[in-house]
């Protein structure tokens, strides 16, 4: 149940004990002058109007409780006219009952008709009001729902772009990179030179082509080898990264960043010594393209590596009907992205 106001247990203790008072003098101004108010005040009548007004509340509430119960989610023209149909005929009919119990045993006579009517007409506004203020909170909450969900729409597309954003520029990358570069200049200052320019063709692909759909596939290969060099002055040379494809099959497309991301996660979540070297082949079969890797996964599964492939695999959901596969057997590990073909349009001359 939404938390409304009328449910609020200082609403329900206040404001009847309130409102109770200013309908006593609103009753004895319908009959009477300002200057005879005073005259004809009576505080047993306030308290009995302010137990009226309880009765009034609290029935107009249940009634509510019992159509949220029963119509949920139906708050229509029909549901609004039913609502106020019933609560002003119950508060009303209950409020006049009250009224000639206190006049029948309080006071010892019969309730006039003057008095029936003023009290039908105050009680009948009393429940008009009610059921605005009910509606109006219903409403604003209804407003205030949208926007938060808006909002979190909102922080939710925010975060996601910056989770991208973050693992385009791959920080563990960069500073991996920027350690094996400290090293590498007090060695050898040639290669140095070189591993610079690997790195910055490295980030020069990401950031160039972070806009593009897709890349051929021989670009892939390209930045893939540039990752394999990064990589490799950590790993002291005991990477490889064997390609078996043909001239023809690298006109074949693949998302940018496919083969980075597939092979710094399969490093990442390999052992690889110099006891343990690395070889990853790259192949098409099937329509796939295809890299594998020995199984040798380390204790701990690096959670980076299986988010990176998380969101490749969401990407080629959108551009291929064929799924990425994730395989690993016979002592192999097999990830198989989907060759997406782009139709060629024909000009007729």
């Amino acid at each position: 149940m939404k938390r409304y106001f009328i449910h609020n247990p200082f609403f329900r203790l206040i404001a009847p004990a309130v409102y109770g008072v200013l309908s006593y003098f609103l009753i004895l101004l319908i009959n009477n002058n300002v200057t005879q108010v005073y005259d004809f005040y009576s505080s047993e009548e306030v308290y009995s109007n302010i137990a009226l007004t309880y009765l009034s509340y609290e029935s107009i509430r249940l009634v509510i409780l019992m159509l949220d119960r029963f119509l949920p989610q139906e708050y229509s023209k029909m549901r609004m006219a039913l609502q106020l149909v019933v609560t002003t005929i119950i508060s009303v009919g209950l409020v006049l009952v009250g009224l000639n119990l206190y006049f029948k045993y309080a006071v010892g006579f019969t309730v006039s008709t003057t008095q029936i009517l003023t009290f039908s007409i105050v009680y009948t506004v009393t429940s008009l009001l009610y059921n605005i203020l009910y509606f109006s909170n219903h409403y604003l909450q209804k407003e205030n729902t949208v926007k938060i969900n808006a909002e979190k729409q909102h922080r939710e597309v925010l975060e996601m772009e910056m989770l991208e954003f973050k693992n385009d520029i791959n920080p563990d990358l960069l500073f991996e990179s920027l350690e094996s570069l400290i090293n590498l200049i007090y060695r050898d200052v040639e290669r140095a030179e070189e591993y610079i320019d690997c790195l910055a063709s490295a980030y020069r692909y990401v950031l160039t082509n972070r806009q593009q759909e897709l890349v051929p596939l021989a670009i892939e290969l390209d930045a893939a080898g540039n990752l394999m060099k990064l990589l490799n002055e950590k790993h002291f040379g005991q990477l490889r990264f064997e390609s078996s494809l043909d001239p023809d099959e690298l006109k074949a497309t693949l998302i940018p960043g496919s083969l980075p991301v597939i092979i710094e996660s399969l490093v990442r979540s390999t052992i690889v010594s110099r006891f343990e070297p690395m070889t990853i082949r790259c192949y098409l079969e099937d329509d796939y393209i295809t890299i594998q890797s020995k199984l040798n996964d380390r204790l701990i599964p690096n959670p980076d590596a299986e988010l990176a492939l998380s969101r490749l695999q969401k990407s080629y959901s959108l551009y291929s009907d064929q799924p990425m596969i994730k395989v690993k057997a016979y002592e192999e590990n097999y990830i198989k992205l989907p060759v997406i073909r782009v139709a060629e349009e024909l000009t007729i001359h």
